[in-house]
């Protein structure tokens, strides 16, 4: 079973990106589990997200508290005092959005993408979070890259959908 832990800022679209995975996994026949926690519901506000995709039914129904697959969707956080390396379970699968070089022991895979920078020039002054899921999907192979796109164009209908899948696809190209 992958179990994510989502680490953004509120109007990152992190929340969003959850339920669109979970909407790609089931796409694929998998079960699914996308669980919000909000906290002080401001933008730029920490916000974490929890999302679970299995085979087989999901029975437990909490948030995520060791991980196999973290996503950063921003490295300042660390200045908050904020470890994304919380619980991490050995063999883990980091993917965070950077521009720069980014290394962390605690995690066996890294998966880097200027996240923001796609999204910008691709979609304008958007949250990054579709980019996100590009790198995601890349990275862990959770869900295929056609299910995600659909997915996206389920959740986002018209115009707007079919940018925002070509910024998803531009990432799991890059990443």
């Amino acid at each position: 079973m992958w179990e994510f832990k989502f680490y953004s800022r509120g109007g990152q679209g992190a929340v969003t990106a959850a339920k669109i995975l979970i909407n790609a996994a089931i796409l694929e026949g998998k079960f699914g589990q996308a669980i919000p926690s909000y906290g002080q519901e401001r933008k730029g506000a920490p916000v974490y997200t929890y999302a679970r995709i299995a085979d087989g039914p999901i029975e437990v129904k909490s948030y995520v508290y060791r991980p196999n697959c973290v996503i950063c969707f921003d490295t300042s956080l660390a200045d908050l005092g904020i470890d994304i390396t919380e619980g991490v379970r050995p063999g883990s699968t980091l993917v965070v959005n950077t521009n720069k070089d980014f290394s962390c022991d605690a995690f066996e895979t890294v998966c880097g993408i200027d996240a923001d920078t796609i999204t910008h020039e691709m979609l304008g002054e958007v949250p990054p979070n579709v980019a996100m899921l590009g790198a995601l999907a890349k990275a862990t192979g959770c869900v295929s890259i056609e299910s995600l796109l659909k997915a996206i164009e389920v959740k986002i209908p018209g115009k707007a959908g079919e940018m925002n899948a070509r910024a998803c696809k531009a990432a799991y190209e890059n990443a």
